[in-house]
């Protein structure tokens, strides 16, 4: 089964799957490999198209972005 899931706020229709790519995209240019994580948690808000995220690694470090990240 294939899940399409979009966010729908005012004039701005966001799939799910681009914030979660976004995320991931993110994670790796940092140097970070997804499958050294045991949790990511996403965090969107819609009213400004903002992404925050935090991420822990199975070695118990945590990963985050400070500035948002953008979904356009």
């Amino acid at each position: 089964m294939k899940i399409y899931t979009e966010v729908q706020f005012q004039s701005h229709n966001v799939l799910v799957a681009d914030v979660e790519k976004t995320v991931k995209e993110d994670i790796k240019s940092k140097g970070v490999k997804l499958n050294s994580l045991s949790s990511l948690e996403i965090y969107y808000q819609p009213e400004n198209l903002s992404v925050f995220y935090v991420a822990k690694a199975k070695d118990g470090t945590s990963i985050s972005n400070d500035e948002p990240l953008s979904i356009e």
